[in-house]
């Protein structure tokens, strides 16, 4: 990319929105096409179930342990480097990566302590040993993770989101590779027992994590001396290292602790969801379906679309934080409006194609014994996308534009509210109750949110309910056009792979084709990107 486009990444925050959502979104389209021939290998829902649930307890004592660390690195290192302060850019450096190193050290050594108890809630039987073996390997991965986090976080706050952008897509291009070609060997060369194949698609996220690591480091060599010629040359005062600390530690707790209520979804259905579907009554084999379309299958595919929040979020606190240094608010409320509008136009339309193409996902995509079952498990996962995509965006803007005891409030009792009526949900209406649980919790969060800052900065959503409206609408009709194509023909069903891919990609390039028509005419991408688009361009 030329230094001329690079800047103006740079300087906007949809399009340094887009970039590192476009980086997310490569790694997790990479994440889902491998899906296709990972379940081939694997064939088995329960297999699939533990990998799932396993990464999503990974996760959560991943993002327990580091979630705040980046972002304050990137709130930091953007601060200063509105302020020219080089020097302290260097001392923000090292803080952060002895930070990670320690708090990646932490989460690792809990995962393995942890992974013999979670093993015995979540397996049954003999497969206890298999599920607590896939714990064990994937807490490796935590001591590695968040050091790459501290470099993406410091180049992230310099709004290098070219790279940023570029390291997730190459840590889950070696990933995919790495998992997909060990695993292989071994099952059909090697002719070893499928478990091996498991065990072996949660090391590559170590192994990804190490080379993403010496991608990130080469790309440092390249960029930090510019930062140290810099603080050579300069002759204000720097920022005291005790002082920085202290900084670095204000920002990142509250952060810590949002993660630790934010995330919480990830011990809700890979501890909780099990529990109360046993007390529904579900039979083992019903479990292991529906756990497998939550936790692996739901998590593939709900991922494509809350790729927006991290990718948004990474370039929303440079922006906000460095526009706050300069106390430009109309500034901040232009960052915010961009953000929201941007989220929710590109946002709703692909979470609500999960529910349109869960059945063709499970044709195309995945391994089931029960297509009827887990397609219908999908189709209420939609939900699941949309919230999980919006909450986030909102928290965090809430979260650098200083509100924090109002937000952790707020996660509070988000998670108490789901805690008290995710089960008595299950027990009411089966596995929907969880999705329920999640829209009734989420909801009241967003929602509160948006009045709060609303309030403090004099920023009035209208505009955003406007967009939101007519994005309603438009997925609505995208909708009917997209059964249309399928009563027509046009879907995966009674035909084979290739052919249904063709299908389905045409019907989906029609349903959205039409959805950007729609919009273009009701005006909402001229809205969310400021910009007059033409369809036909006079000569």
């Amino acid at each position: 990319m030329s230094e001329e486009k690079s800047s103006k990444v740079k300087k906007s925050i949809i399009l340094s929105g887009l970039v590192g959502t476009g980086g997310l979104f490569v790694a997790k389209a990479l994440g889902l096409v491998y899906s296709i021939p990972f379940s081939a290998i694997l064939q088995s829902d329960a297999y699939m179930s533990y990998y799932g649930t396993a990464y999503r307890i990974y996760s959560y004592i991943l993002n327990v342990f580091t979630a705040g660390f980046p972002f304050a690195i990137s709130t930091l290192v953007a601060r200063y480097t509105v302020k020219s302060d080089s020097k302290a850019l260097m001392t923000i450096k090292k803080i952060s990566l002895m930070a990670m190193l320690v708090t990646g050290t932490a989460g690792m050594l809990l995962m393995l302590l942890l992974s013999g108890m979670l093993a015995n809630l979540i397996a049954p039987g003999e497969d206890v040993t298999i599920m607590a073996t896939v714990l064990r390997v994937l807490a490796i991965a935590i001591f590695f993770v968040p050091l790459l986090s501290a470099f993406r976080g410091f180049y992230q706050g310099r709004k290098e989101m070219q790279e940023y952008a570029f390291s997730q897509a190459f840590e889950q291009l070696f990933r995919v590779a790495f998992l997909l070609s060990t695993a292989y060997l071994a099952v059909y060369v090697m002719g070893r027992e499928r478990k091996l194949a498991l065990y072996l698609a949660v090391l590559s996220t170590s192994v990804a994590a190490v080379a993403g690591l010496l991608q990130i480091f080469v790309f440092d060599r390249r960029k930090y001396p510019e930062i140290v010629k810099e603080a050579e040359g300069q002759t204000t005062a720097t920022r005291a290292q005790n002082k920085l600390i202290r900084e670095f530690i204000s920002l990142a707790i509250p952060y810590l602790l949002v993660a630790i209520l934010g995330y919480a979804d990830d011990i809700f259905n890979s501890v909780i969801l099990p529990l109360g579907l046993r007390i529904y009554g579900y039979t083992q084999s019903d479990m292991n379906v529906i756990l497998s379309a939550f936790n692996y299958v739901g998590t593939k595919l709900t991922a494509i679309p809350m790729i927006l929040a991290p990718g948004f979020t990474s370039a929303l606190i440079p922006h906000i934080a460095s526009s706050l240094a300069e106390k430009d608010n109309r500034k901040v409320a232009s960052n915010v409006y961009d953000c929201l509008d941007t989220v929710l136009y590109v946002g709703l339309p692909v979470a609500f194609a999960i529910f349109l193409y869960a059945e063709d996902a499970y044709h195309l995509l995945f391994y089931t014994k029960d297509v009827a079952a887990s397609s219908n498990v999908i189709r209420w996962i939609w939900l699941e996308g949309f919230m999980g995509t919006i909450a986030p965006i909102v928290t965090n803007i809430m979260m650098t534009l200083g509100l924090r005891k109002s937000v952790l409030k707020r996660l509070t009792i988000c998670l108490v509210i789901k805690a008290a009526i995710m089960i008595p949900l299950i027990m009411l209406v089966g596995y929907p109750g969880t999705v329920l649980a999640t829209v009734i919790s989420y909801g009241y969060l967003v929602l509160f949110n948006l009045h709060e800052i609303s309030k403090s900065f004099s920023i009035s959503f209208r505009k955003v309910g406007i967009i939101l409206l007519r994005t309603a609408i438009g997925v609505a009709i995208m909708a009917g056009v997209c059964f249309g194509l399928k009563a027509i023909g046009l879907n995966s069903v009674n035909t084979g792979r290739l052919l249904g891919l063709l299908k389905v990609f045409i019907n989906l390039v029609l349903t959205f084709g039409v959805y950007l028509l729609i919009t273009y005419f009701m005006k909402v991408p001229q809205m969310v990107f400021h910009r007059q688009f033409r369809l036909i361009r006079k000569k």
